[in-house]
């Protein structure tokens, strides 16, 4: 009898025990839960075979895929370079674990989503691989940003390299010049010389001059944008600056099938600016212009380049019959770093940097676009 009661007891404790256990187990797998929901990270879980049996919505967020596409599938099958991704794998069913970061993944919309890895193995009580838990951190607008830096720290040397050369070139420009004059001089006091003799070679000193002090304008126009200094306001005239940028852009209307329109109200419009700080958004908004008109590969384009008077401001308006903006992209052109051009010719840097400067003078920038048909961007700035 008693071995009977004992033994009733000994199950009622078990039983009791193994309720707690069913709690705590049931309580963890809340909170594991829980986590996988929560967390921005992707998390996933593969078995031996590396089929998913686990994702978490912080992976739907990254790769775009939701648990029902991805389940029961090879998780390398989602690495942008899946044989690599299953050396790494394998690293950490013969390590306990691995690390490696930067691993490309590929969104469902087909772009690279990079990641930090972090892989634990998963065993049972005998010590036996039964899968492998794996946590990825989302890291691609900081290795994008990374990239970006690099750029502009070309860009910086760049404009160094642009302002030294330029230096160097107005020395031998002001070696021709002088000479070009003292030949002007020889010419003209040349008694041997025919009057048809002269004339020409007066002509001829007349082009190395002009040629001259156009490269010495060309020169200056190249230090003036890429020198440093500090924000001034002064009186500005609208129409000059915009002439000045057009001649500073010249180089990108030959050979190519862009014409370059100026439409100026009558009166001069006179603000109280700062001259650099409005050559930078000009020189922006129009070298995009021209660049949408190139790419659209017409036998024919143009930029127009308008001016107005709206109440108390002023209106500067640029418009191309270029490519145009996509409505998807239309949402991001103001974004940091963000740019529809290759990597090679833009840095994403432009239209914020127009944005912020115009902002600062007090003004605004606003588009439309359509996409095959062209685009006009508006920059209001005050009288005042």
């Amino acid at each position: 009898m008693e071995s009977i009661d004992s033994l009733q007891e000994e199950l009622k404790r078990v039983s009791q025990a193994l309720s707690s256990h069913q709690s705590e187990l049931h309580q963890t797998r809340g909170y594991l839960h829980c986590i996988l929901q929560s967390s921005n990270d992707m998390i996933f879980a593969t078995d031996i075979d590396g089929i998913l049996v686990s994702f978490s919505r912080g992976g739907e967020r990254v790769l775009g895929y939701t648990w029902e596409e991805v389940a029961a599938k090879l998780v390398r099958d989602f690495a942008g370079d899946p044989d690599d991704f299953e050396r790494l794998m394998a690293a950490s069913r013969e390590r306990g674990s691995a690390h490696q970061g930067e691993v490309p993944f590929v969104h469902k919309k087909g772009h690279t989503v990079y990641c930090d890895v972090f892989l634990i193995e998963l065993t049972n009580r005998g010590g036996q691989n039964v899968g492998t838990v794996g946590v990825c951190r989302d890291i691609t607008m900081w290795k994008n940003l990374q990239e970006d830096l690099v750029k502009i720290d070309k860009l910086a040397e760049i404009g160094k390299m642009v302002s030294g050369v330029a230096h160097d070139i107005n020395n031998p420009l002001a070696n021709i010049s002088e000479i070009s004059g003292w030949v002007g001089t020889v010419v003209s006091d040349a008694d041997e010389l025919t009057g048809e003799d002269k004339e020409e070679l007066q002509i001829a000193v007349r082009r190395i001059a002009e040629q001259t002090r156009r490269c010495r304008d060309i020169t200056r126009q190249i230090l003036d944008f890429v020198r440093h200094v500090s924000p001034a306001r002064t009186s500005v005239d609208v129409h000059k600056v915009l002439k000045e940028t057009v001649r500073f852009l010249q180089h990108e209307f030959k050979a190519s099938p862009v014409e370059i329109i100026f439409d100026f109200c009558e009166r001069s419009l006179c603000i109280n600016s700062d001259p650099k700080m409005l050559q930078q958004i000009f020189v922006n908004l129009i070298s995009n212009a021209i660049y949408a008109v190139k790419e659209k590969g017409a036998d024919k384009g143009f930029v127009e380049v308008k001016t107005s008077k709206a109440g108390p401001d002023i209106e500067i308006t640029i418009a191309d019959d270029g490519i145009g903006i996509s409505p998807e992209e239309q949402a991001r052109i103001f974004d940091l770093f963000y740019t529809t051009k290759p990597s090679s010719k833009g840095t994403g840097l432009g239209l914020p940097i127009c944005r912020n400067i115009v902002k600062k003078v007090g003004g605004d920038i606003v588009f439309e676009s359509e996409a095959g048909k062209g685009s006009t961007f508006t920059v209001r700035l005050p009288l005042t």
